[in-house]
């Protein structure tokens, strides 16, 4: 409880891009957009020259595609038929300084990515049966799945605001955020 109070603040180990010294099973700091899907597909090269039988996901945001890495690792996992690799992208339209649009706009994406030859499915990312659906279906390649997304979903002080990419709720704003999303 003390540990969530300093959420985003200097010497935080829940800093808004998790370090990797102090919280187990982070592997990689990817403060740095891009770097994840980098480090995802090694990691999934590897599992795949060791034999191991292990699928490799790799969480993106629509912003991250703005980065010229980013289309890097889709070359190279492509390249290397990395059929043991999903890329989820969080698809909300927004980042920590401004809109996807406005910043340099990548729509549509599934049409640029599509275009490299990977297999893309976009899917509600609110609606978890979609969700689930799109994660259990068969994956001969590598594949992105991008889940359209309203960031801070079902809260008022959040929902498609800018300034909610790192934002701290207060106790208030907490109560009436789980309420509003209809959790206890």
């Amino acid at each position: 409880d003390e540990d969530l109070r300093t959420f985003a603040q200097d010497g935080t180990l829940l800093a808004g891009h998790p370090p990797i010294n102090g919280i187990d099973r982070i592997r990689f700091a990817t403060g740095s957009l891009g770097h994840g899907f980098s480090l995802a597909s090694g990691i999934a090269l590897a599992c795949r020259l060791l034999s191991e039988n292990s699928r490799v996901f790799c969480l993106t945001s629509d912003g991250e595609w703005q980065e010229g890495s980013t289309w890097e690792a889709l070359i190279f996992a492509r390249h290397q038929r990395l059929d043991n690799l999903t890329v989820l992208v969080d698809d909300n339209g927004l980042q920590a300084f401004g809109s996807t649009a406005e910043v340099a706009s990548m729509t549509p994406l599934e049409t640029r990515i599509s275009g490299f030859g990977v297999d893309v499915i976009a899917v509600d990312g609110h609606d978890l049966d979609a969700i689930r659906g799109a994660l259990s279906n068969p994956q001969e390649c590598f594949r992105i799945i991008i889940f359209r997304t309203i960031k801070g979903f079902r809260v008022s002080a959040m929902e498609n605001r800018l300034e909610s990419h790192y934002q701290s709720l207060t106790d208030e704003q907490y109560r009436a955020a789980t309420e509003e999303a209809g959790l206890p």
